[in-house]
């Protein structure tokens, strides 16, 4: 297993001098995690099921995507999964808060075949289990599956009612980005290679070295002041309080949270108390959700997604939806805006 760098609050902030001008070194910390010090039991967010002949290939890419961008993953079953139905995959699932099915075409052969043992049909007890938890099932229908069999066992026949991204081979980067809409986990962790582990120790240390050559003007750089539950009013937005980092004015700027009377929030970037950046608004009344950027306080681009699934990707004008595409809850286009 890579190790793992997980960022903390930080323990130092220093300053120095690019081209005559100050710069903040960002305030830093971090923790080593690695298999070779001290076995460490993970948590995992997401379980992937799947059949090792046919789905296989399909389970391996999302794993190292998923491990790439911060999710801890549970793939590599086939070590939990020995005699009988071993404890440590309930386990697993338990720990988990998504689990993705990779439904290839010879899926459940085996749970449809009378004859096979089904003390040894691993998937389907692994489905049934996570059924059984509530956990929230993202079925992967491959190339060429449109649909589930009709006659599943009793067990497992509720993941015909689960929705998921259309799979597309050929659009591999938009069929991973529609998965990620269909999660509830939120990354956590970022795991660098051992190239990148250097990097990062030789940035830490020329930060150290600039932090004790240059010395900050006194009254230079004073600390950011962070406020919390702060009420606001936004021009366009209304009130709403806020807890995060201000500027001199006293104004939101930074990356803060809003929450507004209706328990409505906003996560993410602020500018001289503008709602302006990176950003999650969750609308709470209505169940709806929003990741992308806002600009001037109102939806720049991303992606809009209702409770009852349908979701668009695109530019938006005065918050209404301007250029880009809208889909079902299956990822079909329901309509282009041009």
């Amino acid at each position: 297993m890579d190790s793992v760098i997980q960022f903390k609050r930080p323990f130092f902030s220093c300053y120095c001098i690019v081209n005559h001008y100050y710069v903040r070194i960002s305030d830093f910390r971090y923790i080593f995690y690695s298999s070779k010090v001290g076995q460490m039991a993970e948590d995992y967010d997401i379980f992937i099921s799947y059949r090792r002949d046919g789905g296989f290939a399909t389970a391996n890419h999302i794993y190292k995507l998923l491990t790439r961008d911060g999710y801890s993953v549970c793939f590599d079953v086939d070590s939990l999964r020995e005699g009988d139905f071993n404890i440590n995959v309930l386990n697993s699932i338990d720990q988990c808060t998504d689990f993705l099915l990779i439904v290839d075409r010879h899926c459940f052969d085996k749970t449809l075949d009378s004859n096979f043992d089904s003390r040894y049909d691993w998937l389907r007890m692994e489905l049934a289990y996570a059924l059984k938890q509530d956990k929230n099932i993202v079925p992967i229908l491959l190339n060429g599956i449109n649909n589930f069999p009709q006659n599943l066992p009793e067990d497992i026949c509720a993941v015909t009612t689960k929705n998921g991204p259309e799979y597309n081979q050929s659009y591999f980067d938009e069929f991973y980005n529609k998965l990620r809409l269909f999660l509830r986990s939120n990354p956590k962790n970022i795991r660098f290679s051992h190239k990148k582990k250097i990097l990062v120790s030789a940035f830490i240390i020329v930060a150290l070295v600039l932090a004790y050559l240059f010395k900050v003007p006194d009254g230079f750089g004073s600390k950011v002041i962070e406020v919390e539950d702060s009420l606001c009013i936004n021009p366009v937005l209304g009130q709403f309080k806020y807890t995060g980092p201000i500027d001199q004015d006293g104004l939101p700027h930074g990356k803060g949270k809003a929450v507004f009377p209706i328990g409505d929030t906003y996560e993410g970037d602020f500018s001289h108390g503008k709602f302006e950046g990176k950003c999650i608004y969750n609308h709470v009344e209505v169940g709806d959700k929003f990741y992308g950027t806002y600009k001037d306080n109102v939806r720049y681009e991303g992606t809009y997604v209702w409770q009852d699934g349908p979701y668009f990707t695109g530019l938006y004008k005065n918050n209404e939806l301007y250029k880009g595409t809208l889909y079902d809850v299956s990822g079909k286009i329901l309509m282009k805006y041009k």
